[in-house]
């Protein structure tokens, strides 16, 4: 039974100026990312990703031909390949996947959804836009097919018009897939070699800093349960006078039978088996040169994974020579200070070389998500592509508080003074936040005078401060709950309170939520994930400001956190009071 061909995109009888219109309203629609080369002709502004191939299936000869025209006409850069069996179509496509294929719903040895499905289960199609073309207007063979896997469903006679804007909408997105998967991987590639940058910079600090113990004017020593070493630097081999090398496995006695080392080995077994603490003595001995030196020798207890001891670690400074311990110390700062500066900037580095992919993560994954180049052809690669577009704004804005802290850390963070309204900052941000407090069922009061004196300092960044207190404060409160934000002036200057009835904190909690990449543990906060970065960053923000900030939290009865604003960064009447 034949079927009936259904209307083309656009109505045959259609003038050209109602076309024109068409095509201009469809150019509004798309925005951005279509140009108008010539009135009535719409050329979509993708990037060239070189020759796409399109595959037609289809027993009849007639049919073959025109379908192979119409895939013909979709552009000069289209490579089309006919097949009049499904066996060799399916051989070839998964020999050399095409970027489109269509093809006729009944053939010999393999209907449509038959041959859909054989090709769903190679890897290299499971992706494949394929549109199938079918003279039966039955709604079951169409189910058939989409159900086997199929992207797209045409009738025959197929109207030429619906042929072109499908197909080349299933081009388009399938460009955009290649583009995303390039980009994909070249992303992957960086990473693997920054992961193994990464080791390789640990591995080095590893035989740095055994060089550098190695190197220390201090005697180091690692011992057994039994006694035998484990570890001894060369300023400690030289004490002995034996290589480093053969004394691991050894006891002390085997190695100097003395008074010292028998009293040595008898304070190591009374610290393994807890009758006595580790602790620091001196002690004066004689190196095998005959000199006698004075050492502060300091024990200190290892325990393995079980809480069991494992080892009795010492480490004795030759205080003879205590100035050439001094600067020896003094020098070992410094290289900790250099360690801690470079990895400040490498973070900072990182942030910055993460952010370029991930912009066009979150880009390309907006199109996706609002199919500006034509469906994606199922309700679930919008959500996907929402899903991903949300990540991927998450992720952009956890490398910026990486950033940020990473400048504050290093000083780098300038204040761009300008006077502002406090009032209205505060309300700007409940238009940011707003939404998420009713999605979590928390009410927003105000307690902010229109009257407030006007603040001299970076509204940008007090913005950031509240707003980051803001949402936390939606975060953990109650559903039912309300949060209160209040400005008032004090004798010590402006208060900007944030307060929650919420989950609360405790004294240690509170203390761990300051620190950086602080996160406190319960089952409230695993439902809200973090980077434990917004704290710190808001109290360093402030701080910029000459301000503080200051916590008063109780557990399970909420949260007051308070920004105080100098009252030397107040303006009345256009006034800087002078500080008190």
């Amino acid at each position: 039974m034949s079927g009936r061909s259904r209307p083309g995109l656009l109505p045959g009888d259609w003038s050209a100026s109602s076309v024109n219109t068409w095509i201009f309203l469809r150019n509004r629609r798309i925005g951005g990312n279509t140009q108008i080369t010539g009135w009535g002709s719409p050329k979509e502004a993708t990037p060239s990703v070189g020759r796409q191939t399109v595959s037609i299936v289809d027993d009849r000869i007639t049919n073959l031909k025109i379908l192979e025209r119409l895939a013909g006409s979709l552009g000069e850069d289209i490579e089309v390949r006919t097949f009049s069996h499904p066996v060799a179509a399916l051989e070839n496509s998964i020999a050399s996947p095409p970027d489109l294929l269509i093809t006729d719903f009944n053939m010999p040895d393999l209907n449509g959804a038959e041959f859909i499905r054989k090709l769903r289960e190679h890897p290299a199609c499971a992706n494949l836009p394929i549109i199938v073309v079918t003279a039966y207007e039955d709604r079951d063979l169409r189910l058939q097919a989409l159900e086997a896997g199929a992207t797209d469903y045409l009738l025959s006679p197929v109207d030429h018009r619906e042929f072109r804007v499908r197909s080349h909408n299933l081009l388009t997105l399938q460009r955009q897939q290649l583009m995303l998967k390039e980009r994909a991987s070249t992303l992957e590639e960086q990473i693997q070699i920054d992961e193994q940058r990464h080791r390789d910079e640990l591995q080095g600090s590893h035989d740095m800093l055994l060089r550098v113990i190695d190197a220390m004017p201090v005697m180091v020593s690692a011992t057994d349960r039994d006694g035998r070493f484990m570890f001894v630097n060369s300023s400690f081999a030289q004490r002995f006078g034996w290589p480093a090398a053969e004394m691991i496995g050894k006891l002390p006695s085997a190695l100097r039978a003395d008074a010292e080392t028998r009293a040595t080995m008898e304070r190591h077994r009374q610290i393994v088996d807890g009758h006595r603490p580790p602790g620091s003595w001196e002690q004066e001995i004689a190196l095998p040169d005959g000199r006698r030196r004075v050492l502060l020798t300091s024990l200190a207890l290892l325990r393995d994974a079980a809480d069991q001891p494992s080892m009795v670690v010492s480490a004795a400074l030759d205080i003879t020579d205590r100035k050439e311990a001094e600067l020896a110390l003094i020098a070992a700062k410094e290289e900790a200070e250099l360690a801690s500066r470079s990895k400040t900037e490498f973070l900072a580095n990182m942030s910055h070389e993460l952010r370029t992919p991930l912009n066009a993560i979150i880009g390309f994954s907006q199109l996706m998500a609002d199919e500006v180049m034509g469906p994606l052809g199922s309700a679930r690669y919008t959500s996907y592509a929402r899903d991903i577009c949300a990540s991927g704004q998450h992720l952009l804005s956890i490398i910026g508080d990486i950033l940020d802290v990473s400048k504050l850390e290093a000083g780098r963070v300038e204040i761009d003074e300008e006077e502002f309204e406090v009032p209205q900052i505060i309300r700007d941000l409940l238009h940011l936040v707003i939404e998420r407090a009713r999605s979590l069922e928390v009410g927003i009061d105000l307690e902010v005078p229109p009257d407030l004196p006007r603040v001299r300092g970076d509204s940008l960044k007090l913005k950031q401060v509240l707003l980051n207190l803001i949402t936390n404060a939606i975060k953990f409160s109650h559903p039912g709950g309300r949060v209160l934000v209040r400005g008032a002036v004090e004798p010590d200057g402006l208060h900007l309170s944030v307060i929650d009835h919420g989950i609360g904190m405790d004294e240690h909690e509170v203390k761990t939520a300051v620190t950086r990449f602080g996160q406190v543990a319960s089952p409230w906060s695993r439902k809200h994930h973090g980077t434990g970065l917004g704290l710190p960053l808001a109290i360093g923000l402030v701080e910029l400001h000459g301000g503080r900030l200051t916590i008063d939290s109780v557990k399970d009865q909420g949260t007051t956190v308070t920004v105080v604003m100098p009252l030397s960064r107040l303006v009345r009447d256009g006034v800087v009071p002078a500080t008190a």
